[in-house]
């Protein structure tokens, strides 16, 4: 084990970074969503926000939301696929470490969840991440299959909840949560009311009462089913298409660009209905509707932005912007989380306290700030150093975890 090293920057995948930094700018459109407010709206104060702000909505949600998300997982995938190769090729034991990395991320993303926001996603990914070694030895045909069942299984659960007349064990974790805040004495409070109190208690309790009935939100609308897709495809694509990266023999196939083109079409539809009736439930027609053309939209479009951009990579083409893209990429971890602690900073009530005082007019523009000075502080931090600050710590823990065994 003595001969396995953390990934030195000349073994880097540019592309791959540039990809991960792509999707990190994605993921914070997404997620200023929530921090400037849109979750402690009604589906009628959605209905009648102004119609610029209705204009970002809609182009976020159809050329943003789920796509972005989707390639990171995708991505994560591939990283799976090139430790396993890396260790592979030094003859070391790789399921040990994986396993040890997987708890160190889901210890940072418990901390995030409940210390900073309960929407974190690295304890999802780090559980469901555990079981990527399962899949390791399976022959691109099983792994074909498998991501086909897995995919399918969120409009499996959408037709489900929609034919299922008694509810209450779908909503049992979030009765659990509603009788907690009471007990808290925070039971006349709006979710609002609590993001935006100067007490930082409220803001934080707000983070543990929403991450409880976070579990049965995964599993009543596929998440995990889909997410794990999204591992495999990665892990797929890392057979088929990394060799190809590495010549840059590199183009996009007629499929893939209509692959793109359902896409577009299926989540204009989906950022339509969300625009005419807010968020419908799933247990309705057009809520039903508007979950199957989500999945299948944000899946294949995320599959073709990939594919895109690696195509203008192998090209040659703005060298310089993929060079950018990679240093936000070659932080993710640290940046993903250093976006939500600003949102936190700016938005929460401990902080500027600016939660619908700001216009979703100016979403971008909060998006483009917080990305340069991620941008500065990446190219400043890794001048200097050779990977990020959690980066770092993710990876000496681990190694060190290693050493001990």
């Amino acid at each position: 084990m003595s001969s396995i090293k953390p990934t030195t920057s000349s073994e880097r995948l540019l592309v791959i970074d540039a990809l991960r930094g792509f999707a990190l700018f994605g993921i914070l459109l997404a997620n200023l969503y929530s921090f400037i407010g849109y979750n402690t709206l009604s589906n009628q104060e959605i209905i009648a926000l102004p119609i610029m702000d209705k204009a970002v909505l809609f182009f976020i949600d159809w050329f943003v939301e789920g796509k972005f998300y989707s390639i990171f997982s995708i991505l994560f995938g591939v990283g799976f696929a090139l430790q396993a190769e890396r260790f592979k090729a030094r003859n070391a034991s790789f399921t040990s470490y994986w396993f040890r990395r997987m708890i160190i991320l889901c210890g940072i993303g418990l901390i995030h969840m409940y210390f900073i926001w309960n929407g974190d996603i690295l304890t999802l990914y780090s559980l469901l991440g555990m079981l990527l070694p399962l899949f390791l030895y399976q022959s691109n045909r099983s792994l074909f299959r498998w991501i086909m069942v897995l995919l399918a299984t969120p409009l499996l659960m959408h037709i489900i909840l929609y034919f299922t007349p008694d509810l209450s064990f779908w909503g049992s974790l979030n009765r659990i949560s509603q009788e907690l805040k009471i007990q808290w004495g925070y039971g006349d409070l709006t979710l609002l009311d609590m993001r935006t109190s100067d007490s930082a208690l409220e803001v934080f309790s707000v983070n543990v009462l929403y991450a409880i009935p976070r579990a049965m939100s995964y599993l009543m609308y596929g998440r995990y089913f889909h997410v794990m897709g999204l591992f495999l495809i990665g892990l797929l694509l890392a057979r088929i298409w990394l060799p190809k990266i590495r010549n840059k023999d590199i183009s996009v196939p007629r499929t893939v660009i209509w692959m793109g083109i359902i896409g577009l079409i299926t989540h204009f539809g989906y950022a339509l209905i969300k625009a005419l009736y807010g968020l419908p439930s799933a247990f309705s027609e057009i809520g039903l509707l508007q979950g199957v053309i989500y999945h299948l939209g944000a899946t294949v479009f995320a599959l073709y932005l990939c594919m895109l951009v690696i195509n203008l990579w192998a090209s040659g083409k703005a060298k310089s912007v993929f060079q950018n893209l990679a240093l936000l990429g070659r932080m993710a971890l640290s940046n993903y989380i250093f976006q939500n602690v600003t949102a936190v900073l700016v938005f929460f009530g401990y902080g500027l306290g600016l939660m619908r005082k700001v216009p979703f007019l100016w979403l971008p523009l909060f998006a483009f700030g917080i990305l340069v000075i991620q941008w500065a502080f990446s190219r400043f931090w890794l001048s200097r150093f050779k990977q990020g600050p959690l980066e770092s710590i993710w990876k000496k823990l681990t190694y060190h975890s290693l050493k001990q065994h």
